[in-house]
């Protein structure tokens, strides 16, 4: 299991509730033990990603964000591997000890660096 944790608050409180749902769903995902259950929970880990992506762009392009090129690369990179856990619940070829790694080294890099730096973009921008 990935857990949360304050320490991961980005300060914006939609973004900050939008990842503690994102960490539910990948740990359903982490935890599914049948065929069935990772597809359902790998499909509703996925669509969650692309809903919590798409209000971050919003906000980047809404203030300018300097870096939007480089944030919304990682988010394609991210968004691109589920078709290969796709693939590979498909196949019964599903490392699940490796996607955890994964998703846990993917997810607390990316709210650590990129959100963070967003994160005080977005300050800088409203106290302007």
């Amino acid at each position: 299991m990935i857990e949360w944790k304050s320490s991961y608050k980005i300060g914006d409180p939609t973004i900050d509730a939008q990842h503690q749902e994102w960490f539910l769903k990948v740990n359903r995902f982490l935890e599914a033990t049948t065929k069935k259950d990772l597809k359902l929970f790998e499909l509703q880990m996925h669509q969650y990603t692309r809903v919590h992506f798409a209000h971050e762009e919003k906000l980047m392009r809404s203030i300018g964000y300097p870096d939007i090129d480089d944030h919304i690369q990682r988010h394609k990179a991210l968004t691109a591997k589920f078709a290969e856990v796709s693939e590979q619940i498909a196949n019964d070829t599903l490392d699940i000890n490796f996607w955890k790694s994964f998703l846990s080294d993917w997810l607390l890099s990316h709210i650590r660096h990129s959100d963070q730096k967003l994160a005080a973009y977005v300050e800088k921008y409203i106290n302007c």
